[in-house]
């Protein structure tokens, strides 16, 4: 710590205590005063003493100023009665509705303050002091109350949104955070998952072709091969496009359908596709999702339909995109009950709704699967929701 904040910690500390001492002098001191202005000075040490315990009293006004207001007003009927009033008694009581005002709310702080003032009006009845004065100390103690609880709760509600909006920036910040760890995650499931389901089946196949047929093993490990190094481009793709948004080939989109077709079919899969209407020069985000959701939907035709055949369709419309994907189910899968983790149809559910559309996707009850995604391109509805049929 610094020197510095050594010094301003017991400055904070002392500073409850200096203002006790200097109301304490005033308040004592205050019934060494003349009565009257103009007056001649007087001592009483009867009047001082009354003023150390009204002085006393108020050493509690910060931790009960409810209590001490009325018991110094008490004391100063009493003081006026035994004719032992003198102007340290209004400061007294001024000091008390000060603390009072601080604690309560700004109508309950003018009443009372008025109220108190009004009373000090007494004295002029009972001992002949000038009553004015005294008034005019009370309303002083309750101005200075209420603009020092004003600035307070300036300030504390100016603190209040400082920290709202600090923890509202920490939010988002998590939200911008898991947002894009979420986007990370669907991209390398979309490289990897179709390449890996690739690897696994023809390893699989070159493992028991081996020894009888080593020709099929050759061509199977070669498929692995080929396979492999597309999906260590496609990652070392990603992980530069994550460091410099601006390096690389750039995000794919539909024109790079053909590739992923000619792809399916190294596989032996006959895939189908149909383009309507004028799918050039679409928007980044919309091209990239359109052929995502395709990849995604043949790997699932691939891996969890019969794998032989698959139709695509692709509608270009004025405000919207929508990607119909169709494929013959295997006897399994029917009712879409064997279809793994589902960890694709999320991630194509999630994706979809980053953009704000829809997805919907199940059994048609003649053998088939239908996955269909509208994606929009131009000003969308918020109210657009993600959907999902099992």
């Amino acid at each position: 710590m610094t020197r510095a904040g050594f010094v301003a910690m017991p400055l904070r500390t002392a500073m409850p205590w200096i203002g006790h001492l200097v109301v304490t002098v005033v308040v004592v001191m205050g019934g060494a005063l003349p009565d009257h202005p103009g007056g001649g000075f007087v001592w009483s040490p009867h009047r001082v003493l009354f003023n150390a315990v009204a002085a006393a009293i108020l050493l509690g006004r910060n931790r009960a100023p409810f209590v001490v207001l009325p018991v110094v007003i008490a004391l100063v009927g009493v003081s006026a009665v035994v004719g032992l009033f003198n102007p340290g008694l209004p400061v007294a009581t001024a000091v008390a509705v000060y603390a009072v005002v601080l604690n309560t709310s700004r109508r309950n702080g003018l009443a009372l303050t008025a109220v108190v003032a009004a009373l000090m009006i007494v004295p002029v009845v009972v001992d002949g002091y000038n009553g004015f004065q005294s008034v005019l100390t009370v309303l002083l103690g309750g101005a200075v109350g209420e603009a020092v609880r004003t600035q307070r709760s300036y300030v504390a509600a100016v603190t209040e949104r400082a920290e709202r909006a600090e923890r509202t920036r920490e939010a988002l910040a998590r939200q911008r955070v898991a947002e894009t760890r979420l986007a990370i995650a669907r991209d390398l499931h979309d490289v990897v998952a179709h390449q890996i389901s690739v690897i696994n089946l023809h390893a699989g196949v070159a493992a028991s072709a081996l020894r009888d047929r080593p020709a099929d093993a050759e061509k199977s490990l070669t498929i692995v091969r080929r396979a492999s190094r597309a999906v260590l481009s496609e990652i070392g793709d990603l992980m530069a496009t994550l460091r410099d948004p601006d390096a690389g080939t750039g995000p794919p989109g539909l024109g790079q359908l053909d590739d992923v077709v000619r792809e399916f079919a190294s596989h032996g899969m006959a895939v189908t596709v149909r383009i309507d209407g004028d799918c050039h020069d679409l928007p980044g985000t919309p091209d990239v999702t359109a052929l995502r959701i395709i990849q995604e939907a043949l790997t699932n035709a691939h891996k969890h339909g019969t794998g032989r055949d698959a139709d695509v369709l692709v509608e270009c419309r004025p405000h919207s995109l929508r990607v119909t994907v169709t494929n013959p189910t295997a006897p399994a899968n029917t009712d879409g009950d064997h279809l793994g983790t589902r960890q694709g149809l999320i991630g194509m559910g999630e994706r979809v709704e980053s953009v704000r559309g829809t997805l919907t996707y199940g059994p048609n009850g003649k053998g088939m699967w239908i996955l269909v995604a509208d994606v929009p391109i131009g000003p969308v509805d918020n109210r657009t929701t993600t959907e999902g049929r099992s």
